[in-house]
């Protein structure tokens, strides 16, 4: 072999052995950088954070209050169109042991004595978490005020009502009327054998005629609501009870 055999044979070895080429390492870092761009360009800044978070706390601010205003007004609606169902189901239990009303041995007029024997008929058939009698404990120490705003009534303080706590936590108090308005056919407003008022949400405020405090008239054979004519908040609010049973809600606070 000559020695440009042996040049050309080392020339062709050295082909051989030449490893393959790479790829551009410039390139696939080119192509990582750009994924990290994009990934920067879709993320929010923590000043854009903030500012969402404090658009979604200005709504909740806005919105809350209202929400939980007819939350509770639901409430209110359920626990008085229950107690209604309550009462009227003792009262009827007592007709079917002890006669109508008027046939009770209760004494006459709104006085202590009346008031313990009324409920004497009707207690039994009550779930009761607390019974103060007519002494005070059960209800609200201060005055209950009427739909308008004007002061009513200490009730707690009164010894001429009966008051007791139900096992779903309405404050509950009543007080007799007179033998002769008991025993009246026509049933009106003054032609009662008592009256029962409940609070919906105990001591609580706003301890108010017509929005937390309602009441039924008892007649002789049946729990009687009142007319929907003072049921404004110009007015006592009386007639709030029939309002709610009527038309299930308490759309009378918004006039």
């Amino acid at each position: 072999m000559n020695i440009f055999e042996e040049q050309r044979r080392r020339g062709q070895e050295g082909k051989l052995v030449n490893p393959s080429p790479q790829p551009s390492p410039t390139r696939g870092e080119g192509v990582i950088l750009l994924s990290q761009r994009e990934r920067v360009k879709h993320a929010f800044t923590l000043a854009e954070v903030l500012i969402t978070l404090g658009i979604i706390g200005i709504v909740a601010a806005m919105t809350l209050p209202s929400l939980i205003q007819k939350h509770q007004e639901r409430v209110t609606v359920n626990k008085v169109k229950k107690f209604y169902s309550i009462m009227s189901q003792a009262q009827l239990m007592a007709i079917k042991d002890h006669g109508y009303l008027d046939e009770w041995d209760v004494s006459d007029g709104q006085t202590k004595k009346s008031a313990e024997k009324l409920m004497s008929y009707i207690k039994p058939y009550l779930k009761i978490a607390k019974d103060c009698g007519t002494s005070s404990g059960c209800l609200q120490n201060g005055t209950v005020k009427l739909l308008n705003g004007n002061n009513w009534i200490n009730y707690d303080s009164s010894n001429t009502y009966y008051k007791l706590i139900l096992n779903d936590g309405t404050y509950m108090w009543l007080r007799s009327s007179s033998r002769a308005y008991c025993a009246t056919q026509n049933e009106g407003i003054e032609n009662t054998c008592g009256i029962v008022f409940i609070d919906v949400n105990g001591k609580n405020s706003p301890n108010m005629i017509g929005r937390d405090v309602f009441s039924f008239a008892i007649t002789k054979n049946s729990i009687m609501l009142y007319d929907n004519n003072n049921c404004s908040l110009n007015d006592a609010g009386w007639s709030c009870t029939n309002w709610i049973l009527e038309k299930g809600n308490m759309d009378y606070l918004k006039k």
